[in-house]
């Protein structure tokens, strides 16, 4: 699910998938990344991810859908990078600590991933500040606004 909370005159978009299974959630956060894009504005993401389980953990999936899975991400990030290093103010990701320590590795690497700063928090207060602050950091002429 996507919504739009402006700030100063710019979205910050919200992205819930926090109820759905873990391995739907990249598809969800890749589409309403795509949405934004299209807009062809600046913005800022705030996306809630799904609390995950043992049952959910990529551990226990057959090594096959591993890869499949991985692959999959690769391609969104690919796909999704160009589009966010040129219009995407930054991305705050809202996740448990748990899920925080088992992707340790993923997060530390957010910016390189994704081609825009990024945040990790379990607070969602704090991801949305973060967001909003994004905005007010980056005058809108300096933003590629039109």
């Amino acid at each position: 699910m996507e919504q739009e909370q402006p700030v100063a005159g710019r979205p910050v978009v919200v992205i819930d998938a926090s109820s759905v299974p873990a391995q739907a959630a990249p598809e969800l956060v890749s589409d309403a990344l795509l949405a934004a894009l299209a807009r062809d504005e600046t913005f800022a993401a705030v996306v809630r991810m799904p609390e995950t389980t043992p049952e959910a953990m990529p551990e226990t999936m057959p090594r096959k859908q591993r890869v499949a899975d991985a692959g999959n991400r690769v391609r969104m990030l690919k796909r999704l990078r160009p589009g966010l290093s040129a219009r995407c103010l930054g991305l705050a990701f809202v996740m448990p600590e748990s899920a925080q320590r088992e992707n340790a590795r993923a997060i530390r690497a957010g910016a390189k991933l994704w081609g825009c700063p990024t945040l990790t928090t379990d607070d969602l207060a704090r991801a949305q500040a973060w967001a909003e602050a994004r905005h007010a950091a980056q005058p809108p002429s300096a933003a590629g606004e039109k």
